[in-house]
């Protein structure tokens, strides 16, 4: 008496719609990472032992050691900030600059002169406690 069999059949998984599934969640991240960019400059802020507080409406200057000058967040190259502070003089009273320790004295007396060639009276230069300060 002959038996009959069955041929097996060996089992797969069909890795298609996992693939698809994933593929769009990676470009879902992407684009997302692409979209949460923030561009900030890279000051380290010199010390100083003695400190007062910044005068909420000042106007910011940000002063890297390379590259453009950031006046209130916008980008201005050197040549053109007496033209930048002229338009800002009228609602700003004071300036605040935040200057990289490393920036070249020269460099941050242009931008002082300037200031006070457009009208501004007060200019201040953000400083930090030193490191291990006690308050």
């Amino acid at each position: 008496m002959k038996f009959e069999t069955r041929q097996r059949i060996t089992p797969t998984i069909n890795l298609a719609a996992l693939i698809d599934v994933v593929f769009i969640l990676v470009i879902f991240i992407v684009l997302g990472a692409n979209f949460h960019r923030i561009q900030t400059l890279d000051v380290s802020i010199p010390e100083a032992e003695s400190a007062n507080e910044a005068e909420i409406e000042s106007l910011v200057i940000t002063i890297p050691v390379t590259g453009a000058i950031e006046v209130a967040g916008e980008k201005v190259e050197l040549s053109e900030l007496r033209q930048e502070l002229q338009s800002k003089v009228s609602r700003y009273k004071t300036v605040l600059l935040v200057a990289d320790r490393s920036v070249p004295v020269q460099r941050v007396v242009t931008i002082l002169s300037d200031a006070q060639a457009v009208g501004f009276t007060s200019v201040s230069i953000a400083t930090q406690e030193p490191q291990g300060a006690t308050p």
